[in-house]
């Protein structure tokens, strides 16, 4: 007798003894994750955290993708990244570019997601004029990788930059980058830091 054959006669055979074949059990779907409201997702909370291990660290970066508009400005400096301090929603971070300790970056918890500014003073520790600018993290992102639009206080201060982006990325478990994107003008950087070579902490940026 042919399989084929065979397999309809044993069907039919269950079928008439109230043995219907079975089918396969549905497999269980995971029910979306809730939130509470202004709580992180999961990915944007590893990244905080993964971050936050690095508070009181200090790293050595280099210019490592850079049209020539940041070329100009950054090429041969010497650049170090602190990771200051941080509290359960905010984390201070200052980028110190040879002698100028005028860069922070200044993340914080809010609406649900992260906030990136930057936050510039001059040497007498004053606010500069162009300050402040950055944008909110779309969530969830990667647990490695956050990216910050500009938001409208930026294309204000900064017209031309309506369509910047700033980056934060864990490259991998050794090198963390920053950078932006300037698609209006074609224009990117991108600074890497080497997390395996810890440096003793800078002074303070100015201002702080």
């Amino acid at each position: 007798m042919k399989f084929t054959t065979l397999l309809v006669f044993l069907t039919a055979a269950l079928v008439a003894h109230g043995a219907a074949p079975t089918s396969p059990p549905a497999v269980p779907t995971a029910a979306p994750v809730k939130r509470a409201p202004g709580e992180l997702a999961p990915e944007q909370l590893a990244f905080w955290n993964k971050l936050r291990a690095h508070v009181g660290k200090t790293y050595p970066g280099r210019l490592d993708d850079a049209t020539a508009y940041y070329q100009n400005r950054l090429a041969g400096q010497t650049i170090i990244v602190h990771v200051r301090e941080a509290s359960d929603d905010r984390m201070h971070i200052a980028m110190h570019v040879g002698d100028n300790r005028s860069r922070n970056w200044i993340l914080t918890k809010t609406g649900g997601t992260l906030r990136l500014k930057h936050d510039h003073r001059d040497a007498s520790g004053k606010v500069e004029a162009i300050t402040e600018y950055g944008g909110d993290a779309p969530s969830p992102g990667l647990a490695t990788r956050q990216t910050f639009p500009s938001d409208a206080h930026t294309a204000s201060i900064l017209p031309d930059r309506f369509d910047n982006f700033w980056f934060i990325d864990f490259m991998s478990d050794t090198t963390l980058a920053y950078g932006v994107h300037w698609p209006k003008v074609g224009h990117s950087l991108r600074i890497v830091f080497d997390l395996t070579k810890p440096l003793p902490a800078p002074p303070a940026p100015w201002g702080y």
